[in-house]
């Protein structure tokens, strides 16, 4: 049927009279563009699917009245997962590539109308939470001869009140059908009786000992709190200055700077046998403060915690001694920049508030299929072609306008770093003791590459330079393979089997290595990414003649990853990659040293890879997406910006409860992503005696982050929580057994441990809610604010209260007005009810009391 629609709608757009820019730029600004979610799982699906979901779109017009009915249109949009069947008689829609669709007139249409007209389609795949509906449709016309146009309806907008993205031509969602993806997808609505239910109300407390992320050992070494607010002075012995610059420039922003007869901070640095590296001691007493540490990174640290225990609105703290040191040495954050773009100003603030927390590692992927965001000298197409999206379906100036980029260049999805960007950012991490580990994904996710590379090539082979044309063209004209990526691509693939493909691999990484002597900062290690490359190379030549002609061949994937790791241990580089191309390798043919990121869900037995890669020696960063992605919802709730196909709901508490040296045992106290019950089986794949993981890393991708300020909401405050995973293990984590299996049925995490987890949950929410937060707020930080649990009780009252504590709460009563919450009091019927920033206007999502 939608081949059928398709044709008649070419024969149809072959005698429609061209439409004009002046009419084109009518049908921008007046087509009213509503699209609804119907049904996330509905009864039955049109030609065998097993899953699907249903929605409809409607194309309407204002003043249909004053328009002829103008068919030599198209119109493109983003849609996560592709339609594969379409329900109306008057638009077709037709897939691109990726993400991209395309809808035209059919040879019955009769016009928009003043009712307008729908379609109605089928995905096999699911969409639920509003913010995988993408903005910035696009209307041209059918030949491409007239500039394209963002159809004004589709633009998204920001709240005044709440700063959060508002999307108006996404119909509302309304219930649980849009919600939940299947018949056995128990999914809960995260509304305000939802989390009444089921969220800890914080415990009201004066004050707490201790600081994030949490020390080995603190304890009060006398009464009353040492103040700051006259500032302080410094005495060094044994480290330089400029190693604690940054934590020195913290203090500053907090209010605590360098002046004479003030508090004396002492900070001796001197090696210490069987010290770790990052380790410190702090003594709080009388009028100093004195830091002891066998590195300039233990230093750096003890500073940082004199931030940590500050109380902001009186610059004093608490009289403790502290002995510290952190449980992971790989402490990370990964961060994708590719697929959206961040500013460098969003980088160099992010480096910050990890460095403030403790974390060490920036794994910044500055390369997927939807952008290329580092220069590279010698290959200017990598940035002029691969660094913007708009719609040129040729791909000679820019990528396909992916995930509701829109058209504008200068679009904050598009951009990257120069040369100086990156040698300002390598210096300014290496400033706060942080590496930085660049990824330029490879060999799947790579169509940014691929198609900067073909217009090198055509660019070249119109200038009649054939030999530098073929150097480093990424695919082989003859290669007829027909695979679709994960994210829908056909062509994001480059071939493994070519000399042109390593010739560019081995540029890339000179001009990478020489941008870190630029800055003075080593690069140790390299993430090629290597994963999700399924399907791709089975009819290219020249992989077939290179299948005959490598030994114990395994697969191309694997022989690629091979290759590549060797080539770096030789240039003194430590290969990392996600886990499951790192699977596919011969583990004789790789170097000694190799990181992997284990990032299969927990829920699918996610343990066994990482426990398998572990025991193998590699150095293991967990990455389990159930908890440490950051792109996923907060709460279930379909306002909630993220992706779903891991995990529908990451709170702050979800990451702080997390336990990477026992990963299976979250089969105890976890569910699927489903909301379902699961089984961790770990007779089979136990981790060897003395084995351990190397550390643990958040990730933040940004499909659908296209602002600096909707990944901050994703990051804080949940970047405060996985820094205390990643620094401290609690008394409560369960110690990792070999051979044991977990379930809802098992009670391995007993009552006593239950306790001592609440007992610390209580503590780390204070320091969150009391104290950290108006330290985002110094820094300008977009912090999410956290919806409120609320309930009416029996007499009528309503009962409330915030994950965190020091937010202020308010009540939407019947006539619209917002007031301020106050237990015992009735405000007559409700509306809803919100959350206050304790230190500013801002407020937060509001959730239905009716």
């Amino acid at each position: 049927m939608v081949r059928n629609l398709i044709l008649l709608l070419l024969v149809f757009a072959a005698n429609a009279q061209a439409i004009t820019a002046l009419q084109l730029e009518r049908l921008a600004q007046q087509l009213q563009v509503h699209y609804t979610l119907i049904d996330a799982n509905p009864d039955s699906c049109p030609e065998q699917k097993e899953a699907c979901y249903l929605s409809e779109l409607t194309l309407s017009l204002a003043n249909a009245e004053d328009l002829e009915p103008i068919s030599d249109w198209a119109i493109y949009f983003s849609q996560l997962m592709p339609i594969y069947a379409v329900q109306g008689e008057q638009l077709a829609i037709e897939h691109v590539n990726g993400d991209l669709h395309r809808i035209r007139a059919t040879s019955q249409f009769t016009g928009f109308g003043e009712a307008g007209v729908s379609v109605r389609f089928y995905t096999e795949q699911s969409q639920i939470t509003r913010s995988e509906f993408m903005p910035n449709y696009l209307i041209s016309d059918v030949e491409h001869r007239l500039e394209p146009q963002v159809i004004a309806s589709t633009q998204s907008a920001v709240d005044d009140t709440t700063g959060l993205e508002q999307q108006p031509y996404l119909q509302a969602f309304t219930g649980i059908k849009q919600l939940r993806v299947s018949d056995d997808d128990k999914t809960p609505w995260m509304g305000a009786e939802y989390l009444y239910q089921h969220q800890v109300r914080p415990k009201p407390r004066d004050t707490v000992l201790g600081l994030v992320p949490q020390p080995q050992h603190i304890a009060r070494t006398a009464p009353g709190r040492l103040s700051l607010s006259k500032g302080f002075t410094l005495q060094l012995k044994g480290i330089e200055r400029g190693a604690i610059e940054a934590a020195l420039k913290r203090l500053a922003t907090l209010g605590v700077h360098e002046r004479q007869a003030a508090v004396s901070i002492e900070i001796h640095v001197s090696e210490q046998a069987g010290a770790p590296p990052e380790s410190y001691k702090l003594n709080v007493r009388g009028e100093s403060i004195v830091i002891q540490a066998p590195s300039a990174t233990g230093a750096f640290y003890g500073l940082q915690s004199v931030a940590g225990l500050l109380n902001s609105d009186d610059l004093s703290l608490e009289r403790v001694a502290i002995e510290d040191a952190p449980h992971y040495g790989f402490r990370g954050l990964h961060i994708d920049v590719a697929r959206n773009f961040r500013t460098k100003a969003f980088i160099l603030n992010t480096i910050e508030q990890m460095a403030a927390y403790k974390l060490n590692k920036l794994h910044l992927h500055l390369a997927d299929d939807e952008g290329w965001r580092l220069a590279i000298d010698g290959l200017p197409e990598l940035t002029e072609v691969a660094a913007t999206r708009c719609l040129d379906l040729a791909e000679q100036r820019c990528l396909l306008p992916q995930l509701g980029a829109g058209h504008l260049s200068d679009s904050g999805v598009n951009g990257f770093y120069s040369a100086q960007d990156y040698v300002d950012i390598l210096r300014y991490a290496q400033a706060h003791h942080i590496e930085v580990v660049p990824s330029l994904d490879m060999p799947g996710h790579s169509r940014a590459a691929i198609k900067a590379m073909e217009a090198r090539h055509q660019r070249l082979l119109a200038q009649g330079d054939k030999q530098r044309a073929r150097q480093y063209r990424l695919v082989e004209p003859q290669d007829r393979t027909q695979y679709r990526s994960i994210q829908h691509y056909n062509d994001n693939t480059l071939n493994i089997c070519l000399p042109s493909t390593y010739r560019f691999i081995d540029k890339v990484l000179l001009e990478v290595q020489r941008l870190h002597q630029r800055a003075g900062v080593a690069l140790h290690t390299y993430h090629i990414g290597a994963d999700e490359t399924a399907g791709a190379w089975l009819a290219s030549p020249a992989c077939q003649q290179l299948k005959g002609k490598v030994a114990d061949f395994s697969s191309f994937n694997g022989y690629f990853i091979e290759k590549i790791s060797q080539s770096l241990a030789n240039k003194g580089i430590k290969v990392g990659g996600w886990s499951d191309g790192m699977g596919d390798v011969r583990l004789a043919n790789m170097p000694a040293h190799v990181q992997s990121n284990a990032w299969a869900t927990l829920s699918d037995n996610g343990h066994e890879v990482a426990h398998q890669h572990a025991n193998q020696g590699w150095d293991v960063v967990i990455s389990s997406p159930d908890v440490t992605y950051f792109d996923f919802p907060y709460q279930s709730h379909p306002q909630e910006r993220g992706n779903h196909w891991a995990s529908r709901a990451v709170d702050t508490r979800k990451v702080f409860e997390f336990m990477p040296d026992n990963l299976p045992a979250h089969a105890e106290i976890w569910r699927s992503v489903k909301n379902q019950p699961y089984h961790a089986d770990d007779s089979e794949s136990s981790l060897q005696p003395g084995v351990q993981f190397a550390g643990v890393q958040g990730h933040l991708w940004s499909e659908m982050l296209r602002t600096d300020r909707q990944a901050e909401y994703m990051l804080y405050p949940r970047l405060l929580a996985l820094a205390e995973r990643a620094w401290h293990k609690p008394q409560w984590a369960l110690p990792y057994v070999a051979g044991r299996s977990y379930s809802a049925d098992t009670e391995f995490f007993d009552a006593q441990r239950q306790q001592q987890r609440e007992q610390d949950w209580q503590r780390f929410a204070y320091l969150v809610g009391e104290r950290e937060i108006a330290k985002l707020e110094k820094y300008g930080r977009f912090y999410r604010i956290p919806t409120v649990a609320a309930s009416t009780t029996k007499q009528g009252y309503i009962d409330a209260f915030t994950l965190l504590p020091g937010f202020a709460i308010e009540v939407q009563t019947s006539d619209g007005q917002w007031q301020p919450f106050k237990g015992n009091k009735h405000y007559g019927p409700v509306r809803a009810i919100r959350a206050r920033s304790p230190l500013t206007q801002r407020r937060g999502r509001a959730l239905s009391l009716q």
